[in-house]
């Protein structure tokens, strides 16, 4: 049966001082950035209206990649339609990219020329 020895004093101590750790970043350096900007803003992945793109694959689209219900994507294309293009998605900027990347091919596999592209927030409404 193992014996307690007591209290090691040879171990630090780590009794709280109250005091806060110091900040380990050099003081005037840019290259830490601003904390409120450490994570990128979205952008919108916006489809627009063509003649040569059936409804039904702009569907296939948002319904595989998007993850829209059957529903929601049918008022997406609606409004595609009505206006000419929508934004239909906002996402971190790596993410949209590779979202918009694995949408042209499938577009190109199918045979459709349906444009889309990845504008910043502001811009893709």
């Amino acid at each position: 049966m193992p014996v307690f020895m007591g209290y090691n004093s040879g171990m630090p101590d780590d009794t709280p001082t109250g005091k806060a750790p110091e900040d380990p970043r050099p003081q005037g350096d840019s290259n830490w950035g601003d904390d409120s900007t450490m994570i990128a803003e979205k952008v919108g992945i916006v489809f627009y209206d063509d003649d040569q793109t059936p409804v039904d694959f702009v569907l296939y689209l948002l319904e595989q990649f998007l993850g829209y219900d059957e529903e929601k994507a049918r008022m997406a294309t609606e409004l595609i339609r009505a206006t000419g293009r929508a934004s239909v998605a906002e996402l971190l900027p790596a993410v949209a990219e590779s979202t918009l990347r694995r949408m042209e091919r499938a577009a190109a596999a199918a045979g459709y020329p349906f444009r889309m592209d990845i504008r910043p927030k502001a811009d893709a409404a």
